[in-house]
């Protein structure tokens, strides 16, 4: 069943995406720390600046948690996960299991049990349980 491996590539590109995603958070709020704010009383200097830099500080910190290093490598390992879920994706499209060809046109073209039924020549019900059957697999 060539659909249980396309389900397995599919959640470690989401998996990917999340970290990748969570990388970017923590780069947006580093960042946001160097945008103009009301001034902090506490820290102002004698001569009325403030004491310290925060682009200066953004940068050291980025480089500290290696942040543009950390995007590279997850942007190519999810370029490498979207190569392999496209090439899973194919082989999905080409296999002649009956139970692929139901997942496939479930969750991969989002076909509405109407139309699985008649592009299947499944009964209504046996694609219920196909889909059952299907849903225990992944889950």
């Amino acid at each position: 069943m060539i659909y249980m491996v396309y389900e397995e590539y599919k959640n470690k590109y989401l998996d990917t995406q999340k970290k990748f995603d969570e990388i970017l958070q923590e780069k947006e709020f580093m960042f946001a720390k160097t945008q103009p704010q009301s001034p902090n009383w506490d820290k102002i200097g004698e001569n009325g600046n403030q004491i310290t830099n925060k682009f200066d500080n953004y940068l050291v910190d980025k480089e500290s948690k290696r942040i543009d290093e950390r995007l590279a490598e997850i942007k190519s390992i999810l370029d490498d996960r979207g190569k392999l879920l496209a090439l899973k994706e194919q082989e999905l499209r080409s296999s002649k299991s009956h139970i692929d060809k139901i997942y496939k046109m479930k969750y991969v073209d989002k076909l509405n049990i109407s139309r699985i039924v008649k592009a299947s020549n499944y009964s209504r019900a046996q694609v219920y349980r196909i889909l059952d059957d299907i849903k225990k697999t992944i889950n």
